[in-house]
């Protein structure tokens, strides 16, 4: 349920100051990284961690130098439900992690200028959720609090750099010689050439790059049991995401 149309999204659109789509956060969870058009009031918030220095020479005036950061960022996370009730699958990660204690309650989290501007950064947070809207509201909202837990790294801007292509599921399973396959994720635009899309380490049949989410491909010969798939764009190849063919 992933919404990528916020790639098309950095255009102000008339009448409007565009803030909105200032920045994008890309949520990392077991479905697949995917960058969310489905929030709003996106705030990241640093305060400095200092240690005072000698004073000798200030007379009693506190002489603090910066030695790290502290980040907590918060967002509205608007409620988007599929035909069976379920919530999108990024949201839902984020439900799931703030339910849990240690390792688990912890989610990556990427924060990046949408028009290309030096400022982007990548790390792990603890995730707290708390439902905002109810009742008869228009919309429903849970509000996220993401407070950084270890290090936190500044990367260049994705929009700049460009991505490795990412999967984030390939479908349907045990597809055998001359099937169809639908592989689904990220950073598909450019992927071109006959050996940019293998199984196994054979290169597909025949593949077409739908939009930069989908890649429909054609099963090539080879034995049933382990294919790896992996995807190569511009930037390079994606990780080789485990898959089992049909005899």
């Amino acid at each position: 349920m992933a919404n990528h149309d916020v790639w098309d999204a950095v255009v102000q659109t008339d009448g409007t100051p565009a803030n909105s789509f200032e920045w994008l956060l890309k949520i990392f969870h077991t479905d697949g990284p995917t960058v969310t058009a489905d929030i709003t009031d996106l705030n990241p918030a640093f305060t400095n961690k200092t240690r005072n220095r000698e004073t000798y020479a200030a007379k009693g005036v506190d002489a603090a130098i910066k030695y790290g950061s502290n980040l907590t960022i918060t967002w509205n996370h608007e409620i988007v439900r599929d035909e069976n009730g379920q919530y999108q699958d990024e949201l839902q990660a984020l439900i799931d992690a703030s339910k849990a204690n240690g390792q688990d309650n912890l989610i990556r989290l990427q924060v990046y200028d949408a028009l290309g501007a030096d400022y982007a950064f990548d790390g792990w947070f603890s995730i707290q959720v708390t439902r905002t809207s109810t009742g008869w509201d228009d919309k429903g909202w849970f509000q996220i609090t993401a407070t950084q837990n270890r290090f936190l790294g500044w990367i260049a801007n994705p929009v700049l750099t460009g991505n490795i292509p990412l999967i984030a599921s390939v479908l349907p399973t045990a597809v055998a010689e001359a099937g169809d396959v639908f592989i689904e994720g990220e950073n598909f635009t450019g992927t071109t050439g006959v050996a940019s899309v293998k199984f196994g380490g054979v290169n597909a049949t025949s593949y077409v790059v739908v939009s930069d989410s989908l890649i429909a491909a054609v099963m090539p010969a080879g034995d049933a049991g382990s294919a790896p798939v992996i995807v190569t764009n511009p930037v390079g190849p994606s990780e080789a995401e485990p898959y089992v063919r049909g005899a």
